[in-house]
């Protein structure tokens, strides 16, 4: 994705603020000082997706006017709305606000995770756009079948790994998504296929420090987020007067692309081994 569009408008935008002392910031001077800010790690961002982002922030309540009158959107001062405040202080390595450009999320997640499913972006894409449309009961639910996607994928990979009648068998005999997920958990611990995967790429350290974050994420965080996924999926798809966070609803979205990363990155490891593993046994 070019440097022009996308996040890095979001990113310019939320640098900016948090250097507002004030919690103040003004699209025009945003605009103005693009070339000159964070010493021009900016300056190749295009005004439109500047000016895009800056309506995505005011739409979603991170920002308000402080006054009423005059071209407010260009050259009135805005403040961090309390929601904005909250948000801003969340932003870290597994909480991004993708919600706020369906269209570009997705297309950030699909150049940078080549290997993610069409179903798990096509749910995730219909979630997005829920969000963004306050349709918070619907997001919740194709989250959760964006998440189930992209464990069924993960799972798939590992059973063509092994290749082990017995494996498969005891996955097919399970219909429910959470058993299925605690089979996989349990099938790359005994099986140890942390292990493997290291072996079988021992010569390249970079991809070994990489296979062994996966796994950290994927014995912690991993179990985590799906559960969160899976148990607000099924909570929001029995009607109930109790209806949907739009708080948790949004923070599950941003906590999807490192999902996503821990998911794809190990299916990726293991169908690459697999694929190793085939051609150093064909005659």
């Amino acid at each position: 994705m070019s440097e022009k569009n996308g996040p890095y408008a979001l990113d310019y935008i939320l640098e900016t603020i948090k250097e507002e002392r004030d919690n103040s910031a003004n699209l025009a001077n945003i605009l103005g000082f693009r070339d000159r800010a964070f010493k021009g790690k900016y300056k190749e961002v295009d005004e439109n997706a500047i000016e895009e982002a800056w309506l995505n922030l005011f739409l979603d309540g991170w920002i308000g006017p402080k006054a009423h009158t005059g071209d407010w959107l260009n050259t009135n001062w805005f403040q961090l709305t309390s929601y904005g405040k909250s948000q801003l202080g969340l932003i870290g390595e597994d909480y991004y606000p993708i919600f706020l450009d369906p269209e570009l999320t997705i297309a950030e997640l699909r150049s940078s995770i080549s290997n993610i499913d069409p179903i798990t972006l096509r749910y995730f894409e219909e979630a997005l756009k829920a969000i963004k449309e306050h349709l918070f009961l619907s997001a919740t639910i194709t989250m959760g079948g964006a998440s189930e996607s992209s464990i069924l994928s993960l799972i798939d990979a590992v059973i063509d790994y092994y290749n082990d009648t017995t494996l498969i068998a005891a996955f097919d005999k399970i219909n429910a998504i959470k058993p299925k997920f605690e089979l996989l958990m349990t099938t790359m611990k005994d099986r140890n296929l942390k292990k493997d995967l290291l072996n079988t790429f021992k010569t390249d350290r970079a991809k070994c420090e990489k296979i062994r974050e996966i796994f950290d994420n994927a014995e912690t965080a991993l179990r985590r987020m799906f559960d969160i996924y899976r148990i607000n999926r099924n909570d929001a798809g029995h009607p109930t007067d109790m209806g949907s966070d739009p708080v948790i609803t949004r923070t599950e979205a941003a906590m999807f692309r490192k999902f996503c990363k821990i998911v794809y990155g190990l299916i990726l490891y293991t169908n690459e081994a697999n694929s190793i593993r085939k051609g150093s046994s064909t005659p």
